[in-house]
């Protein structure tokens, strides 16, 4: 009797910490446009490699992932129609339960959550506009959105600040970068003043995707990094007291004898009911822009050449340096940088395949360490940690 108890024991004590096992996996999803799907991938950091977990049907043009704050929920805008969010439930193994969709008022090129997880934000590239929805307890996300708000040309990516006050929305048609009070209480924005900053070096640049400095630099400022689609740069932000910013210096996001071979300017879509002139140097597509958790190196990409271009920080005051410029999967789109700054999981849009890289944490250096099969149109990278 005594042995059965033991047993007994002994095999609850192993279930138990194989649930804590469980619980304590890093999981990466990436989301599929042509195939549809959202597939979902395990990072074992120890052994520097990736199992798949599951593949789960979503739609055509799945694009943007957001997971909450909590990492019990991971939402995917579809930016086909009928456009609306979809949801789905992550379970401690990893596999998503589907827990629900939501109507959107356009295709939506990016979304995000506020700091609480308690707002979706959604800012539509073709719609010239950004919509905010409050999600229930229940991780639904609600509809009639509780504000529109029409922008200028191209809105593209969308954003609160870490203090969850001040909400920013780049306008890539626009050349404009907008800039908000948010209130957290009831999701709603109200414009600061200035309501806009002008990102303008040059006509046509198209600012696109931006990330925030995770620290204060020594010279007592929080900046922000965005990465201009067709300049081939990267413009730093002085973020005021007021939550406003002062665009300061821009630094060149492509190794200088790659970007001698490229010219500036809007480059040919994949799709679309328009079509581009022919110019004598292919035109400069930059993509998306991380940077570490400790804010020692940042990163971008860069979709015409397939470039992953590395940066180190300056904690004197923000600055970038250029590293380099290393080819990629085809037309890269989208990446992750995992919460230790060890690893950068990137995908591309015309590759079968996407890359894991090791970051070394004293130079900032990219290593390949595998590859593994995507779905096709592989194009958002979004990780779970617990």
């Amino acid at each position: 009797m005594k042995k059965m108890l033991f047993t007994a024991a002994l095999l609850g004590l192993c279930s138990a910490s194989a649930s804590v096992f469980a619980q304590q996996q890093d999981y990466v999803y990436i989301s599929n446009a042509d195939s549809g799907t959202v597939s979902g991938w395990s990072l074992d950091k120890n052994s520097q490699k990736m199992q798949p977990v599951g593949t789960w049907t979503a739609a055509k043009k799945v694009m943007p992932l957001v997971v909450s704050p909590d990492k019990k929920t991971l939402y995917a805008a579809i930016r086909s129609k009928p456009y609306r969010v979809m949801s789905w439930h992550i379970e401690p193994d990893g596999k998503l339960t589907p827990a629900g969709e939501s109507p959107l008022q356009e295709s939506m090129a990016y979304i995000s959550l506020d700091k609480t997880g308690r707002f979706l934000l959604s800012a539509s590239y073709g719609g010239d506009l950004f919509t905010i929805n409050r999600i229930n307890d229940q991780g639904k996300v609600e509809t009639p959105p509780v504000q529109i708000v029409h922008t200028g040309k191209r809105a593209h990516c969308i954003q609160t600040d870490p203090t969850n006050h001040f909400l920013y929305v780049s306008l890539l048609g626009a050349d404009q970068f907008l800039q908000f009070h948010f209130d957290p209480q009831s999701g709603k924005v109200t414009p600061a003043t200035p309501p806009a900053v002008n990102i303008q070096h040059e006509a046509a640049i198209g600012p696109r995707h931006f990330v925030f400095a995770p620290h204060t630099s020594a010279d007592g400022n929080r900046y922000i990094y965005l990465l201009t689609e067709m300049a081939g740069n990267i413009q730093k932000l002085k973020i005021n007291k007021d939550g406003t910013v002062t665009p300061e210096e821009a630094t060149p996001s492509i190794a200088p004898d790659i970007a001698a071979t490229m010219q500036k300017g809007e480059a040919r879509p994949l799709t679309g009911d328009f079509d581009l002139p022919a110019t004598p140097k292919p035109r400069i597509w930059q993509a998306d822009i991380h940077i570490t958790p400790d804010g020692k190196f940042l990163y971008s990409t860069e979709r015409t050449n397939s470039l992953l271009t590395a940066f180190s920080v300056s904690e004197k005051d923000g600055s970038l340096h250029l590293l380099r410029s290393i080819k990629t999967e085809k037309l890269p789109r989208g990446f992750a940088i995992d919460n230790s700054g060890h690893f950068l999981i990137e995908t591309g849009l015309q590759s079968d395949h996407f890359s894991l890289y090791s970051i070394n944490p004293q130079s900032g250096e990219l290593s390949l360490l595998s590859r593994y099969p995507s779905g096709a149109g592989a194009n958002w990278v979004a990780m779970v940690e617990r």
